[in-house]
């Protein structure tokens, strides 16, 4: 389980990374019809004034749901297969913070029509940072969780080997 953490922790970064590149570069359309970056209403979200805030906004949130993810039951799948299982655990998080947590954040009821309507503005780039997001998360948790656990990763010798004096 150890390992399925800090595989879920590590994907999770790099995934994060990833995220707020994309959320520094998509576009959204502020209330008085001003484009700004999404990274730029995340600050705004959170109450900050930095925009290095909003980038560690996305990488924590990222590490979070990345570790998270590396506890799932996840078997022996392929790069591919867990990198679409990424990506559908992502869309799921991004009905969740799109219609939840944001509309929270700015004093709507989760889930409500004012909900809704506040998310219309953000929904496209966060759905294409979301799923970059998980399918990053998916490969990056696979490639990291096999460098963890293959044979003689752990530095020690194995059983019928001999270590080099």
């Amino acid at each position: 389980m150890r390992h399925k953490i800090a595989a879920g922790l590590g994907a999770g970064l790099i995934a994060g990374l990833v995220l707020a590149v994309l959320m520094r570069i998509l576009p959204i359309w502020a209330a008085n019809g001003q484009p700004i970056t999404m990274l730029a209403f995340a600050t705004r979200l959170i109450h900050a004034e930095s925009p290095l805030a909003g980038w560690l906004a996305y990488v924590v949130y990222a590490m979070v749901l990345g570790g998270t993810f590396g506890t799932s039951l996840l078997g022996r799948e392929s790069v591919r297969r867990t990198a679409l299982l990424g990506g559908v655990w992502a869309f799921g998080w991004f009905v969740v913070v799109g219609l939840g947590l944001v509309p929270a954040l700015l004093g709507s009821r989760p889930f409500s029509a004012p909900a809704l309507r506040e998310f219309e503005s953000i929904a496209v780039p966060l759905l294409v940072g979301h799923i970059a997001y998980g399918l990053v998360l998916g490969a990056g948790f696979r490639l990291i969780l096999n460098a963890l656990t293959r044979p003689g990763s752990s530095g020690r010798a194995q059983p019928g080997m001999r270590r080099a004096a």
